[in-house]
Parts: structure tokens; C-alpha cells; sequence
């Protein structure tokens, strides 16, 4: 019976150590907060585990000097660093093809966008060779000896004459075409002109014969008679307007120059160059009127800002001056607007923040109702200054009254919910805020405030720690003793926090120093910041309501 009821009693203070105490202890069933914190950690050394347990299991039942139940640290190392080598191997190996990966997806689109550019680039080039490729000879000796000119003409001339005629335009064509090509091709010291005029096609016609020359201008006439292409264009005093006689002609013309393949070439890559260029150009100056649109939004969107910037430090600084001024009746209740902006824009700095500050003062004077502008007279000169307007009382109250207050307590301490001794410095808190509803960057110091604030009458608390990302609103809390933990124990553990029911439990100091290696040195107690004690604003007004109902 002794034994039993000292093993009760054993059992007892060790459960309820596990209901108050993260031992961090995997293996216990109080090592709830434990396991947390070691939950997704990997054994790296598996398998060296189970070879260790291999061989303590066949060595149990041994005994005597030549059988160790543990390997030497000198094995145990070499092992670790052979099982380790494959998994750090493997590691490195991942490393390199995820990395050659990533570099043979972006040299393979590199390759492809170059190859499809080069590609349009020589089918552009092709294309306009193929435009520039001469004057289609063939054709127009085709349409020549053909004679286009209709049954009349057979019928007007004998075959001597009908050959004559149809060489002299073949022979006025081909030589057209060779001025017109050289001309194109850039030889303007032998050809300064792509036309020839009739004079001096006729003087070219003589050195075949005089029968060409006789004939030349009825081999004119009929060409304007029939209207067709024939190569050789005729040109009036008008190049506009179209030859209706021979008398009118004054140049002739090819309408196919002959070109070589190294003119052709030449022309036809500057022709893809220019209109590349063309296109470029016009797709640089889209995206620099893009790039310039998106740099004046920034540039508003930053000044817009600053701008805000501006007005909330105008703000703080003439509601910092108002209190002052109540405090200490030698101070002016207003501030020279100029004074403002000095003491809150630095010398090299103003004359680019001026639009900024003017467009701050304009924002205040037309939508700040608690900041008055007046004319005051100082040292002998007038100034415009700005007044701070104290608001009610009444809004001051609402204004300084949060959104988040402590609520008063769930349940009352006793021994079966709490621990009459404290165990560690050490605390963990839960439910004292959800990750997913805080919004701003400082709502965590809101939760440092509203523990100290609770704990007010406790001023052993040195280092509050908020995990942000705890899905259970943990906050940890460190004090300088025992004792102050398990007097921040009984005032925080069951009170209702914003509409969440706050539980505590201790911690281990070893824990929490692993956890949080910046608050081994921490031995400065800390305070509320403001002495409103705006979290106890509730359970103040609500204590001051039930005294005045038990009082009536």
C-alpha cells in the first residue's frame, strides 16, 4: 500500500508536470509542444540508427570488458561519414541537373528564337532579290518578236520592213535596260540619267545601220498605237502625263534595268535592312512612349506617397507640439508653417521635395479639419502657422479605445487548472492572435502591448518573442525568475483576449534559449509603452458600470 501510494503520488506530480511543462521529449506523453517543434524533422542517419539498434539487441544478453554496448566514437564517425557521402552525392548531382536544366531551357529558346530570325530575315531577302532580279529579257524579247501590234501591223509592212522595226526595239530595249541598271547600281559618271534622249537613241540606232534610224520613229508610233509593255517607256515634257505622238517624246526609258547578281544582291539587303530598320524603329519608339507612360505613373504614384509621408509627419509633429505646449505654458499652442517644413525637410533635399511639400499643404488645408491655418505675427513679421484643434474628450476616448481588449476571465485558478508552484521562467502562450485576420507590418507590438499591459503589476517580464506564422497565436514569454512566470501564469491563463480563450503552459529555460538565442542576455524588465492601458479599457469600464449598479 506504501508503495502504491507512493507511486501515485510519483504519478501524479509527473502528469501534471506534462500538462504544464514542454519538455521537448519525444517519446513522452507530455511532450506534446516537444514534438512540435521537432515535427518534419528527418533522420539523416537512418540508417546508421537501425545498425546500432541491430547491434544493441544482440549484444543485450553479454556482459564482461570485451562486450561494449556502444560502437566507438571513431567507428560511429567513419560510419556516419560513409552514409553520408551517397546522400550529400545525390544532393549535389539533384543540384547540377536542376541547374542544367534550367540553363538548357533558356539556351534552347535562345537558339530557337535566333534560327527563326535568321530564317525571315533570308526569306525577306529572297523575296525582294526576286523583285529586283532584272528586266525579265526573255519575256520582253518574247513580246517583241511576237509583235504585239496586232494583224495591222503584219498587214501595213512587208517581212524586211516587220524585222527591221522588231529589232529596233530589241536593240533600243537592251540598251535602255543596261543604262537604266548601271544608273540604279550607282554609276552615275557614265550615266547620270536612268533616260536617254531621243537623240541620242537615234544616234545609237545608226551605228547598226541606217535602216534603223529610218525607222525609229515608226517603231515609236507603234508602240504609243498599241498600248503594251514592250520595256521601253516614253517620256514627254510631262513624265505624269502619257505620249499620244512621236513629237511629244523627248527621253526613252526601260522599265526593266539589267542588273548584275552583285547589284541585285546588294540592293536587295539594303532594301531588308532599311525596312528592318523601319520596323525597329517604330517598335522602339512604341515601347519608349510605354516605357515613358509607366515611368510618369511611378513617378506620380511615388510623389503621391511621399506626399502622405509628408502629411502624417506634419500631423505627428503638430499633435506632438499641442501636448507639449499643454504641459509647458511657455510654449506657443501653434508652428510657423515654414519651421515645419525646415525641421522635417533636409537643406539639400528641399528643392526636390517642393511639389511634394506644396502638394502636402494644399492635401491639409483642404481635408484636415483638426489643423487650422492662421496668420500669427512673429519677431515683427507675419506668418502663416498651423494650429493643432485638441478633438473632445469623448473622441478621445473612442479614438484610444482598440479594437483588441483583454475580457475578463473564462474560469477561476485552482489546483486542478493550475500549478501552485511555478516550474521554469519560462511561458508559452497560446490563442492570443490569428495569422490570417492581423493585417500590417507592427501588429505583433499590439500583442507585446496587450501582455504587458495585462501583466502590469509584474515587472520581472524581460523578453516576449511573437511567432507570426503559428497557426496557434503562440507567444513565448521569458522572466527573470520563477516566480514572475507563475504570477504572469495566473494573470494571463484563462482570460478571454479579442473574442479567444488564452491558455499558458511552461516551458523549459534550455528550450526556450535554443528557440531564442537573442534572450539569454535579456535581464532589463519591460513596460507598457503607453499609460492609458488601452487593452484594460474594457474590464475598467465594465468594473466601473457593476460599481455603479451595486451602488444604486
Amino acid at each position: 500500500m506504501g508503495e502504491s501510494g507512493t507511486g501515485g503520488a510519483s504519478s501524479g506530480p509527473s502528469a501534471y508536470n506534462n500538462n504544464h511543462v514542454d519538455s521537448g521529449n519525444a517519446g513522452g506523453g507530455g511532450g506534446s509542444s516537444g514534438s512540435r517543434f521537432s515535427i518534419g524533422k528527418k533522420p539523416r542517419f537512418s540508417t546508421y540508427n537501425s545498425l546500432l539498434a541491430t547491434y544493441r539487441s544482440n549484444h543485450s544478453n553479454h556482459a564482461g570488458p570485451n562486450h561494449a554496448y556502444g560502437q566507438p566514437r571513431q567507428q560511429k564517425q567513419q560510419l556516419q561519414q560513409t552514409l553520408a557521402a551517397p546522400e550529400e552525392e545525390l544532393l549535389q548531382q539533384f543540384k547540377r541537373e536542376e541547374v542544367s536544366a534550367t540553363g538548357g531551357f533558356s539556351a534552347h529558346y535562345l537558339s530557337m528564337f535566333l534560327l527563326t530570325t535568321a530564317c525571315l530575315f533570308f526569306l525577306l531577302l529572297g523575296l525582294m532579290y526576286l523583285r529586283m532580279r532584272g528586266s525579265g529579257a526573255t519575256e520582253v524579247d518574247v513580246a517583241i518578236k511576237n509583235h504585239p501590234f496586232g494583224v495591222e501591223f503584219d498587214k501595213s509592212f512587208d517581212s524586211n520592213e516587220k524585222d527591221t522595226i522588231l529589232k529596233v526595239l530589241l536593240h533600243l530595249h537592251d540598251h535602255l535596260a543596261k543604262i537604266a541598271g548601271e544608273h540604279d547600281c550607282g554609276d552615275h559618271s557614265r550615266h547620270p540619267n536612268r533616260s536617254l534622249l531621243v537623240s541620242e537613241a537615234s544616234e545609237y540606232l545608226m551605228l547598226y545601220g541606217p535602216e534603223y534610224e529610218d525607222l525609229f520613229a515608226t517603231s515609236l508610233e507603234w508602240v504609243i498605237k498599241s498600248g503594251e509593255d514592250v520595256g521601253i517607256r516614253l517620256l514627254g515634257s510631262d513624265p505624269e502625263e502619257p505620249v499620244t505622238d512621236f513629237s511629244e517624246i523627248t527621253h526613252l526609258e526601260s522599265t526593266h534595268p539589267k542588273m548584275s547578281f552583285i547589284c541585285r544582291f546588294r540592293r536587295a539587303f539594303f532594301t531588308v535592312i532599311h525596312r528592318v530598320l523601319l520596323c525597329i524603329a517604330g517598335v522602339a519608339v512604341v515601347l519608349g512612349v510605354l516605357y515613358y507612360m509607366k515611368y510618369r505613373w511611378r513617378k506620380e504614384e511615388e510623389e503621391t506617397r511621399q506626399m502622405y509621408d509628408m502629411v502624417e509627419k506634419i500631423i505627428d509633429v503638430l499633435r506632438s507640439h499641442s501636448e507639449a505646449a499643454q504641459e509647458n505654458k511657455d510654449l506657443q499652442p501653434y508652428l510657423p508653417i515654414p519651421h515645419v517644413r525646415d525641421s522635417l525637410v533636409q537643406p539639400q533635399e528641399r528643392k526636390k521635395m517642393k511639389k511634394v511639400w506644396e502638394r502636402a499643404v494644399t492635401f491639409l488645408s483642404a481635408n484636415e479639419s483638426r489643423i487650422r491655418t492662421e496668420t500669427q505675427r512673429i519677431g515683427g513679421a507675419d506668418f502663416l502657422v498651423w494650429r493643432w484643434i485638441q478633438p473632445s474628450l469623448t473622441c478621445d476616448k473612442i479614438s484610444i479605445i482598440p479594437a483588441k481588449v483583454w475580457q475578463g476571465k473564462a474560469f477561476p485558478l485552482d489546483r486542478r487548472n493550475s500549478p501552485p508552484n511555478s516550474l521554469t521562467p519560462c511561458l508559452k502562450i497560446r490563442n492570443m492572435f490569428d495569422p490570417i485576420m492581423e493585417v500590417g507590418e507592427n501588429w505583433h507590438l499590439a500583442i507585446h502591448e496587450a501582455i504587458l499591459e495585462k501583466c502590469s503589476d509584474n515587472d520581472g517580464i524581460v523578453h516576449i518573442a511573437v511567432d507570426k506564422n503559428s497557426r496557434e497565436g503562440c507567444v513565448y514569454v521569458k522572466c527573470l525568475s520563477a516566480e514572475h512566470s507563475g504570477k504572469a501564469f495566473k494573470a494571463l491563463h484563462g482570460s478571454w483576449f479579442d473574442g479567444k480563450l488564452v491558455t499558458v503552459k511552461y516551458l523549459r529555460l534550455d528550450r526556450y534559449h535554443q528557440r531564442f538565442p537573442q534572450a539569454v542576455g535579456c535581464i532589463t524588465p519591460l513596460k507598457p509603452s503607453s499609460k492609458h492601458m488601452n487593452t484594460m479599457a474594457h474590464l475598467r469600464h465594465r468594473t466601473s458600470t457593476s460599481n455603479k449598479l451595486g451602488f444604486s
